[in-house]
């Protein structure tokens, strides 16, 4: 019995590891537009390790799609804009509206790094936000930022928030645990809990400003929740954790489940006050223990939407702090630079914990010392295991730690951490161009940029996902399928140990393989180390289609399959015409003068659990409409099968001329 099969489905595929992902998305923020707060140069940096060029798009919400490539010796970078009315910025006065024109989605064919870094406030400010990928999905989110307390001044150019961005239709957000007193802005509705109801790609700011001195550190700690997947960011732009001046701390933010309960801290050069490590509770009675204190001794206790900040004066005599919690909890860190004594170079930026799941390379960070045009002073901060061997690919010249110092950079490590002998910390001044680090453990990488009063930086690596399986064609000129397709995974990884499976049973081992049959395969990665396995989504691959006349197109489409000027409706003199009108039996006329050819056939319906009552309508003309309801999970497919497994007819597909708006 033949079978034709009318499938209905979206592929989701996921990250190993945070900023190393084909998928990212960058919810908009906001900012004053005080002189000294407003943004102003704003640019999005691709990277990637493929030494091959990877296929992008940048998908600008709500507006136009730019297509492009990168490799690792040609990063990428876009001009989103200046000022407070661009793709990534929203103007503070339609704060706690539903944006659907801001943000961006952005899609690679193979892993790619991604981050948004801008100016502000007469290139006094400097802030990035560093995409975690996939791995920034999630449904429950805590928000960190400048405390503000001591500011001076704190006022309506100092703004602290939150933003997200729905990756579903229905999206039901909560805010809440909110500080009482707070006044957020453009909203009567104080400090109480809220929902907003976006759809994929809306995304929506909750933010606050001075003079309200409840509202300097009042949405620390608030919680952000949602009933599908989200992404979040957050911080200050500006604010400080001194008492004068004040600079852009933002990041984006993982979940609460992948978050964890040891970070190890690197201080920068900045003065104690702005040195501020901060820790914010997901659960009551977290306890906090430092630089390796025990059980039944900890240092600190909060609760959820509680945080605790610490400073400068933590730090070890190694410049580094180890802090353990009983319970997962959102960690950020606050840095300075040059010691200046009016406080002026500030930046914030969210840490991942230790995971022995954690990848042993960065490939690469693009521009590490710019934004734009306007230069800094590039540095990186590394967390690793004890006894690992560290390397560096620095603008296409490979060096060791050691050769570091004769290239002209400065460095200081390995050092040991209190607490914890397992780690050891390094830092590395004076980086220009595109780095890349690879450790033989874990590592953990946050590149910085400072110069006069501004910095920027954030984290590159830590937060753990799926493997993920790259596609890509053997011959570019060719189509994506048998045997021209090759399946890969990513070699940055903490994975040692990779099986392929194709239909449920294992066929090979090893980085990548050639698919050689139509079907769902997959791959378990394996972390020997760590002893954990984690599986890929599948990836449907199918055999191309002949292409009889050497004419460019695959005989499943081809109208004129010989080539002779003459379509195929005519030349065979049958139009296939199906009755749909019952989805579960019917018949396909070919010819009205020749009811020889006819055919009939039986059909299936099969939905997921959630459906709606028809999911699919069918008409005599052998149109048909479709309803899945919202959700990744949810499908519809319907299968036909001919009677007679000896007959067989061209099937085609388009869409109506009309149709409901709603209908997609």
């Amino acid at each position: 019995m033949k079978k034709i099969f009318i499938f209905l489905f979206m592929l989701i595929s996921f990250t190993s590891f945070s900023q190393l992902s084909k998928t990212h998305y960058i919810p908009p923020i906001t900012c004053s537009n005080n002189e000294f707060s407003i943004a102003e140069e704003q640019f999005l940096y691709i990277s990637t390790p493929s030494i091959t060029p990877v296929n992008f798009r940048i998908i600008q919400l709500g507006s136009s799609t730019i297509l492009g490539t990168v490799s690792r010796d040609n990063p990428y970078s876009y001009n989103i804009g200046y000022g407070t009315n661009t793709q990534f910025i929203l103007d503070k006065d339609l704060v706690g509206t539903v944006a659907t024109n801001k943000g961006f989605i952005i899609e690679a064919e193979s892993v790619v790094y991604v981050s948004v870094r801008l100016n502000g406030g007469g290139s006094n400010q400097a802030g990035q936000i560093t995409s975690k990928g996939l791995a920034a999905l999630g449904k429950e989110y805590r928000v960190g930022a400048f405390l503000n307390g001591s500011l001076g001044g704190y006022g309506t150019n100092n703004i602290t928030f939150a933003s997200v961005l729905a990756t579903e239709n229905n999206t039901l957000v909560t805010f809440d645990a909110i500080e009482t007193g707070v006044t957020l802005l453009n909203s009567t509705n104080g400090s109480a809990p809220f929902s907003v109801t976006l759809n994929s790609g809306e995304s929506y700011i909750v933010a606050v400003e001075g003079p309200n001195s409840k509202n300097a550190d009042g949405l620390i700690g608030m919680r952000i929740v949602s009933d599908k997947d989200i992404v979040a960011n957050c911080g200050s732009t500006t604010g400080s954790n001194g008492f004068s001046n004040t600079d852009y701390g933002i990041d984006q933010l993982v979940s609460s489940e992948r978050t964890g309960k040891e970070y190890i801290f690197i201080k920068s050069t900045g003065q104690d006050v702005v040195e501020v490590p901060l820790i914010v509770a997901n659960t009551n009675g977290t306890k906090i223990f430092l630089n390796g204190n025990p059980d039944l001794s900890p240092d600190f206790i909060i609760n959820q939407g509680e945080y605790l900040f610490l400073n400068g004066s933590s730090y070890g005599p190694n410049g580094n702090l180890y802090i353990r919690t009983s319970e997962n909890v959102f960690a950020f860190q606050s840095v300075g630079d040059n010691s200046r004594p009016d406080l002026a170079n500030q930046n914030m930026y969210f840490v991942p914990p230790l995971s022995c799941e954690t990848p042993k390379g960065i490939d690469n960070i693009p521009n590490i010392n710019k934004i734009g045009d306007k230069e800094f002073i590039g540095r990186v901060a590394i967390t690793t295991k004890a006894g690992s061997t560290l390397n560096f690919i620095i603008n296409g010249i490979p060096y060791t730690y050691d050769e570091l110092p004769f290239a002209g950079y400065t460095t200081d490590g390995p050092n040991a951490i209190i607490g914890n002998t397992n780690y050891v910390t390094y830092t590395i001044t004076g980086l220009t161009g595109n780095v890349a680090v690879y450790s033989t453990s874990e590592l953990y990488l946050a590149s910085l940029g400072s110069v006069g009063a501004a910095t920027f930086g954030g984290y590159y690596s830590g937060f753990i996902f799926k493997p993920e399986i790259s596609f890509t064609t053997i011959n570019p000129l060719l189509n994506s399928c048998i045997p021209n397709a090759t399946l890969s995974v990513g070699t940055i990884s903490s994975f040692d140990e990779f099986k392929w499976f194709f239909n449920g049973t294992q066929i090979a081992t090893g980085t990548s393989i050639q698919p050689s049959q139509a079907g769902d395969y997959y791959v378990s990665a394996t972390n020997t180390a760590c002893n954990t396995t984690i599986i890929s989504d599948i990836i449907p691959i199918s055999i191309c289609a002949n292409d009889y006349d050497n004419d460019g197109v695959n005989d499943n489409i081809d109208i004129d399959l010989d080539n002779d000027g003459i379509v195929n409706c005519i030349e065979s003199n049958l139009t296939p015409q199906i009755n749909l009108s019952n989805s579960s039996s019917g018949i396909i006329t070919m010819n009205p003068s020749f009811p020889i050819y006819d055919a009939t056939f039986t059909g299936q319906i099969t939905t997921s659990t959630n459906a709606v009552a028809n999911p699919i309508i069918g008409n005599i003309d052998g149109s048909f409409s479709t309803e899945v309801p919202s959700g990744k999970a949810n499908f519809v497919s319907y299968t036909l099968s001919l009677t007679d497994a000896t007959k067989s007819f061209p099937l085609g597909f388009k869409y109506c001329s009309a149709g409901s708006p709603n209908e997609s």
